[in-house]
């Protein structure tokens, strides 16, 4: 198995990835073509980045962070909104879907008011082939050496409370629990992870 930082071209497998592992998340349900646009921005934004776990040509899992969600955002809104816009206007015509969008959109500034740090592991998803391995561990090690690498020590990542696999990977990896928020009416713990510089 090889840790990889993810190629642009992976951006549909990945997306199809993210929906299939968390199919109840707001993003995936903005459908598969406004996913996989959002991981092209993450791999194009130098504020971002995503890693692949792979196993000869098959992806195994990702995992996607960034180091400021607000710059992502100001990212994907001046440079890819003609990228995006025609993959969200019509279900923006739904008022929760609207909300949720602004929620999302106003999210950065919400955290910051939170003594929490800018950088964030924004998703992770391990294919069913892949679990039981270590998958999930080693990508986030990977994303935990490229925050070190840029400067950044500390990280937060969201995740619904009632999530217990996804909770004890958090805490397994090193995350403290720090508090709970609502988000998309989904109570979730919010943790965060002191990484410390390596020398």
């Amino acid at each position: 198995m090889q840790i990889k930082i993810f190629d642009t071209f992976k951006a549909g497998i990945v997306a199809h990835l993210h929906i299939s592992g968390i199919s109840t998340g707001f993003i995936s349900s903005l459908g598969v073509g406004f996913v996989t646009a959002l991981y092209e921005a993450i791999s194009e934004d130098q504020n971002s980045f995503c890693f692949v776990a792979q196993e000869d040509e098959q992806v195994l899992g990702f995992v996607a962070f960034s180091c400021n969600l607000g710059k992502l955002y100001k990212y994907v809104l001046k440079r890819k909104f003609f990228r995006f816009a025609p993959k969200i206007a019509f279900r923006m015509l739904n008022f929760t879907t609207f909300k949720k969008v602004v929620a999302n959109l106003l999210y950065p500034s919400k955290m910051s008011k939170m003594d929490l740090p800018d950088a964030e592991l924004l998703s992770i998803v391990v294919a069913p082939e892949g679990r039981g391995r270590g998958v999930a561990s080693e990508l986030t090690r990977a994303g935990f050496d490229e925050c070190r690498r840029r400067g950044i020590n500390r990280v937060k990542v969201l995740v619904a409370a009632d999530n217990e696999p996804a909770n004890r990977l958090y805490q397994k990896v090193g995350f403290k629990f720090h508090s709970q928020i609502e988000s998309h009416g989904v109570l979730s713990n919010v943790y965060v992870v002191e990484l410390g510089i390596r020398n």
